[in-house]
């Protein structure tokens, strides 16, 4: 959400999701959370209206929650 509208590739998510001992959760680990998240959020996770899919990128919070 700190990227609202921003398009974020997938290496530059999975590099925000290592710990401190250097583990990391794998690509297809990634969409497994994102599917989940999707899931817990979406109305209709199969179109999603948050977390939207940016083809042969990565993946953008497209929803303004912000109240802006």
């Amino acid at each position: 959400m700190k990227n609202y509208h921003q398009a974020l590739s997938r290496n530059k998510i999975l590099e925000n999701l290592w710990d401190i001992d250097g583990d990391f959760v794998d690509d297809n680990s990634l969409s497994v959370y994102i599917r989940r998240l999707r899931e817990k959020i979406e109305k209709d996770s199969s179109n999603p209206k948050y977390i939207k899919t940016v083809r042969g990128i990565g993946y953008r919070w497209d929803e303004d929650v912000r109240g802006e």
